[in-house]
């Protein structure tokens, strides 16, 4: 296993990535215990049942497939148990299923908020689906936070960059380079970021479009060029050479003015030597106020907590990888949980983000999430909507079916809106109605009895008040031509 937490501890990647903005890698995460859920829903009439299992698992063994199984959290279990009205029933002490059946409002049982709708009418009924699982949607707030941490990023950069070459010719474009384009590209990162991960619950490709995007956009801003990517592609996709930190000292070289026919300055030569490097960029945020204050929150923590629970000494490198794990998010074991959702249902939806199985007859989704006891993070959300039309219904009264999808959809939800009256008497006018050639006037003519008299033709007319029958009406008289 490699994570990418290992990739963003490691200085020499750090320093050597930032400037180019390319610290983007795929790992594959395996071999880590997380726990798995999975989800089994089965619409029935204003009721919905609802089927959890779940458990902890290392892999799988390699002789009969079946899940090495782990304790699950004892917390956790217990928050599950109290939101069914039956037992956990546990298979082999390790593996738990629970089920329950539920209106309108879901339980919190996997983590987060869900919604199950029915709306039942003579012409039919239609039903949604709706649930996030875990994570956070507030999305301004994440933008914001990454947008902080692109700034003190680029803060410790401008620093640094003044620490190191302030005397040097050119350094002022260099400095206005990184104050201007490279503070509002590192906020793109993080931008582009977020828009992979919104992605990741409805596409596949999600990772490689994104690194291919934001490749774009910084192959479109000078950050290297097309005869170098063969050696940036090379260096990104192992560990870090002399090729890739020569490109670094190019790049900036490029953005102090020097042509690339010309030799390195001398004074970048800090950039192409790994050791020095670190010892360079390590020795500034050393001093600089951000961890003055990490070291003496350590300080004082470790006055107060006994002395096998103390954290280790911070290190100055410290202040910049949580300014960059906070752009990126990068750490794939933030989502180390796998869910499965399963709903069941007589036909394919009408909208779902989920897929179709028509073999089980079953929408289903597949996805990961952040662990229970760390909120933060996108959700995982799942949703679909369908109808289901009153055959003999309206065969009987229209002829044939004339709602379906998203029209019955529509009727559905303006009949529960609906008062009590309205509905009556409405529903006694649909049953009065026989196929017939007059059909589609009949139903145009319907008006309830409360409702304003139409406003006589004058010159001018005020515009007529909207009908609260026009709905019903557009809908049938659309169907019945």
């Amino acid at each position: 296993m490699k994570p990418v937490q290992t990739f963003l501890r490691s200085p020499r990647h750090l320093r050597a990535s930032l400037p180019l903005a390319l610290a983007l890698l795929a790992v594959m995460v395996t071999g880590c215990p997380r726990n798995e859920y999975i989800v089994q829903l089965k619409p029935e009439g204003d009721r919905i049942s609802r089927t959890l299992t779940f458990y902890c698992a290392d892999g799988a063994d390699a002789k009969t497939g079946q899940p090495n199984y782990r304790s699950f959290g004892s917390n956790e279990l217990a928050a599950i148990a109290r939101v069914y009205p039956a037992p956990l029933l546990s298979t082999n002490d390790r593996c738990y299923v629970v089920q329950g059946d539920f209106t309108n409002t879901l339980p919190a049982d996997v983590g987060g908020a869900g919604v199950y709708g029915h709306y039942a009418t003579g012409l039919g009924e239609a039903d949604f689906y709706t649930e996030r699982f875990r994570g956070d949607d507030d999305l301004a707030g994440m933008f914001e936070q990454r947008a902080r941490a692109a700034d003190q990023l680029t803060d410790l950069f401008l620093g640094w960059s003044r620490n190191e070459l302030r005397h040097q010719p050119g350094y002022d474009r260099l400095h206005h380079f990184l104050d201007g384009d490279f503070r509002r590209d590192l906020k793109n990162l993080g931008a582009f970021w977020c828009e992979g991960q919104l992605l990741a619950n409805s596409q596949t490709n999600e990772a490689e479009e994104f690194i291919l995007r934001f490749g774009q956009y910084l192959y479109e801003r000078g950050y290297f060029q097309l005869n170098e990517l063969p050696g940036l592609y090379t260096d990104l996709s192992g560990p870090a050479s002399a090729q890739l930190l020569s490109h670094v000292q190019r790049l900036v070289a490029r953005k102090m003015g020097v042509p690339d026919s010309d030799p390195i300055p001398a004074s970048l030569t800090f950039l192409g030597d790994e050791a020095a490097l670190e010892k360079s960029f390590a020795n500034y945020l050393a001093g600089t106020d951000l961890y003055h204050a990490r070291l003496r929150q350590w300080q004082q923590d470790k006055k107060l907590k006994p002395q096998k629970n103390t954290p280790a000494k911070p290190q100055p490198i410290d202040v910049a990888q949580d300014d960059l794990s906070t752009l990126l998010n990068f750490d794939l074991n933030d989502q180390p949980d796998c869910l499965t959702v399963h709903l069941a249902l007589p036909a394919a939806p009408d909208h779902s983000n989920g897929r179709w199985d028509a073999n089980l007859q079953q929408v289903v989704w597949e996805t990961r999430m952040g662990e229970s006891s760390k909120p933060g993070g996108l959700p995982a959300y799942c949703y679909a909507s369908w109808a289901q039309p009153d055959i003999a219904f309206q065969t009987v009264h229209f002829g044939k079916v004339v709602l379906t999808g998203d029209d019955l959809m529509q009727y559905c939800l303006w009949r529960h809106a609906q008062n009590t009256t309205h509905g009556t008497e409405w529903d006694t006018f649909l049953a009065s109605l026989q196929p017939g050639t007059n059909l589609a006037s009949h139903v145009d003519a319907f008006r309830f009895p409360d409702e304003p008299a139409p406003i006589p033709a004058t010159t001018n007319p005020p515009p007529p008040a909207p009908s609260p029958t026009a709905c019903p009406r557009d809908l049938l008289k659309a169907a019945l031509r």
